[in-house]
């Protein structure tokens, strides 16, 4: 994925300055299928159809609150360190 690309949804998402070049970092190296998931929404607009340990993107962004990008990073959160992940989730933390 385009730097530049990622730089600008990343600015189109809010993100401040201070965190666009460690969030970039972490997209690119997004576990291979959700990276894949992730090329396919930004080239396609495709949703993503993907689910980890019972969360999907859909649900981290409607029912989280979570911007897209977010929601990526959290189910890779997800594949990484699911325990931690998951008592946060459930706590609320987003």
């Amino acid at each position: 994925m385009d730097r530049k690309i990622l730089l600008n949804l990343l600015n189109e998402e809010g993100y401040p300055n201070h965190m666009i070049d460690s969030t970039i970092t972490k997209l690119e190296l997004l576990n291979p299928v959700i990276k894949d998931s992730f090329d396919s929404w930004i080239e396609k607009g495709t949703t993503p159809d993907i689910e980890i340990e019972g969360y999907s993107f859909q649900m981290l962004v409607d029912s989280y609150g979570m911007k897209p990008v977010g929601a990526f990073l959290t189910l890779n959160w997800l594949t990484k360190d699911p325990e931690t992940a998951l008592r946060s989730l459930k706590r609320g933390i987003r």
